[in-house]
């Protein structure tokens, strides 16, 4: 399947596990408040974060092995369940940690009744299996059942979320979603895998297993950690800032991380053949896609940072309206950083590299939690977390650049900036002297932006994404 054809069906495969709850945010934030959503964010963020130590290096260990023996069903039917029984162990251990936690830490007895929904969170998390459908490049099946299963939540959430008590049947629902699709996933795996224990081996699998793992704890320090110890130290309602801030950003960047999920087993398969100049050649389109896609997205989620929040959430989350502005930027410099990490390193088994460098961004993060995040709350845990990419885009940068063929696009990064540099200046005006309507404004000025990016890369930059769909679309 062509990477044009994956790259749409990954995105609508990420982008529908947020839009989707997007649909039904706005209404659940009402009924909720702030309140009850800081609290079923504080609980998941820790579910989350046990979720995170018991897949370790399954995803990108996973996603590598099957990209690579996808066309021996025999050879991909024992990494599969080599693969699935580390999870299992791994899960096993963790879970006993988890419900040792549940009734040692003082803090989380208010929370034992949602803690034991997670728990559920945690054990099918197991069987989701995401990594062997990337690594099989078949996501045509998996984007359909995510569309279904996500359709089944949005009606759920509409007839059982009714009064502010409703955040456990809101947590509920959530946890649902995810057990259906693991059944599913498990049930379709039958038509690629032959089920059997025989030549069954993690030990290979190990090294990856805790490099990758021990690179996705540390990064999550200024990640998932954030929100946990937001609540640990402030409160709910800090979380609930935060959460909805950063919400809205992981459906703005799950479009790329959808086209980075399709280049990642691509790279690792053209890598492992030696074909280096068309190796490069598709990192240098991920560069031009993501400046095209982010730039744009983060002028114009500065400048109207309030008006999307509030006309998604409505009133009493105004705490999130700064955060979200602080954490805009993030959209390029994860882009990026995913395209140095998932597309250069990894496929060149960096992996140690990729460790290092997210001990950097840890480190800083840890530091800063300590010293901001009590103090200034939601706003504090953006600043974090902005701070800690930086640093990690800035080490890996440096490593790339030394080691492999690849140089800073300065080039087409300057194009861009030299570009939008008006349009912000057009949009912050606009803004100031706009009617108060919330709809009209981002509908207005939303579409000033689409007009100005299409005018600027069919005259002046050219890119070679942009050019390609305007000439599709026939604008």
């Amino acid at each position: 399947m062509s990477i044009k054809r994956n790259f749409a069906y990954s995105f609508i495969l990420t982008a529908s596990g947020y839009v989707f709850p997007l649909l039904t945010y706005p209404y659940v934030s009402r009924i909720l408040g702030v309140s009850g959503i800081g609290i079923c964010d504080f609980v998941d963020s820790i579910i989350n974060y046990f979720i995170l130590f018991s897949m370790m290096g399954i995803a990108t260990c996973g996603i590598r092995e099957i990209a690579v023996h996808k066309d021996d069903r025999e050879r991909r039917s024992k990494i599969f369940y080599s693969i699935l029984l580390l999870n299992i162990i791994s899960t096993a251990i963790v879970l006993v940690i988890l419900l040792t936690a549940m009734y040692t830490v003082p803090a989380l007895a208010q929370y034992r009744k949602l803690l034991y929904i997670g728990v559920l969170k945690l054990i099918a998390n197991i069987f989701l299996i995401e990594w062997f459908y990337t690594g099989m490049e078949n996501f045509a099946y998996i984007t359909k059942r995510t569309i279904a299963v996500k359709l089944i939540y949005v009606v759920a959430v509409f007839v059982f979320i009714r009064k502010p008590e409703d955040y456990s049947t809101y947590y509920i629902l959530t946890v649902a979603a995810i057990v259906l699709n693991a059944g599913w996933n498990m049930i379709y795996t039958r038509k690629f895998v032959t089920f059997s224990l025989k030549d069954v081996s993690i030990k290979p699998l190990l090294a990856t297993f805790f490099s990758m793992g021990l690179y996705k704890i540390i990064t999550s320090i200024y990640t998932t950690m954030n929100v946990t110890w937001l609540g640990f130290v402030t409160d709910t309602d800090q979380v609930g800032y935060y959460t909805s801030a950063t919400k809205l950003y992981t459906i703005i960047i799950s479009v790329f991380t959808a086209f980075t999920g399709v280049m990642l087993p691509r790279l690792s398969a053209l890598h492992a053949l030696g074909n280096e100049e068309e190796f490069w050649k598709k990192i240098r389109l991920s560069v031009e896609a993501l400046a095209c896609f982010s730039f744009p997205v983060t002028v114009f989620s500065i400048i109207f940072a309030p008006n999307i929040l509030h006309f998604l959430l409505g009133n009493g989350f105004e705490g999130a309206y700064l955060p979200f502005r602080i954490i805009a930027p993030l959209v390029f410099i994860i882009g990026y950083e995913q395209i140095l990490v998932l597309q250069i390193l990894i496929p060149r088994n960096y992996d140690r590299i990729v460790l290092r460098n997210s001990v950097i961004g840890a480190s800083l993060a840890v530091l800063a939690n300590f010293l901001i995040v009590k103090m200034y709350g939601a706003t504090g845990s953006a600043i974090v977390w902005l701070s800690s990419e930086l640093a990690v885009l800035t080490a890996t940068l440096l490593f790339v650049c030394r080691k492999t063929r690849y140089t800073l696009p300065l080039r087409t990064i300057g194009r861009y900036m030299i570009c939008y540099a008006p349009l912000a200046l057009v949009l912050y005006l606009m803004r100031r002297t706009m009617a108060t309507n919330d709809l009209i404004i981002l509908l207005t000025t939303g579409s000033v932006v689409l007009l100005f990016t299409i005018v600027i890369q069919k005259y002046y930059i050219k890119s070679p994404v942009a050019m390609g769909l305007i000439e599709k679309l026939r604008i």
